[in-house]
């Protein structure tokens, strides 16, 4: 299988997917949605569960400057780093192999315009997700964006104390939350 960057300088290139079948892409529509919701230019991208990078890697063909991406597979991380020098983007970007509540020592210091996360879908990570960044709220700049993809029928009661949830797009099954630092 093979994804197509839907927009950008690098629309209509195919990267290649990670060799697991438990990994579950962010579909295309969703991805041009957030690519006209929101503008990229010029800013550092931190995405969590990031499979195969591709919103990563549609960020940096909108103008992204860097990002960074988490994943805890090693087949992810391979991934990644063969479709970054596909790209010839290996510049810009920086992979983490590690569970997104340990890679905060990995990250110290940095702080992000744009946080993404696709977790695994109704495994309650969204809940855990959403208490790491409240909690290590210094990773993303003010008025910086947090942005959850997750299944709609997932559940969660947190309600984080450092990020204001702005809006719930939803796209058929998908829901994307997005939250902002005030």
């Amino acid at each position: 299988m093979a994804l197509k960057i839907e927009s950008g300088k690098f629309k209509n290139i195919t990267i290649e997917t990670v060799d697991d079948r438990r990994t579950r892409y962010t579909p295309a529509t969703l991805r041009r949605a957030l690519m006209s919701i929101f503008d990229f230019s010029g800013v550092n991208f931190l995405e969590f569960f990031a499979g195969s990078g591709i919103m990563s890697f549609e960020t940096l063909s909108n103008g992204a400057k860097s990002s960074t991406m988490i994943d805890i597979s090693s087949k992810a991380v391979h991934s990644i780093l063969k479709n970054a020098k596909s790209l010839g983007v290996l510049d810009n970007i920086k992979v983490i192999k590690s569970d997104f509540r340990k890679s905060i020592t990995k990250l110290s210091g940095e702080q992000f315009d744009y946080i993404f996360a696709d977790p695994p879908f109704n495994n309650r990570y969204v809940q855990g997700f959403l208490k790491f960044i409240d909690s290590n709220k210094s990773l993303i700049r003010r008025g910086g964006y947090i942005i959850i993809e997750k299944h709609k029928s997932e559940k969660f009661d947190y309600i984080p104390k450092n990020i204001i949830r702005e809006e719930v797009r939803d796209y058929g099954d998908i829901e994307i939350l997005i939250f902002i630092k005030p």
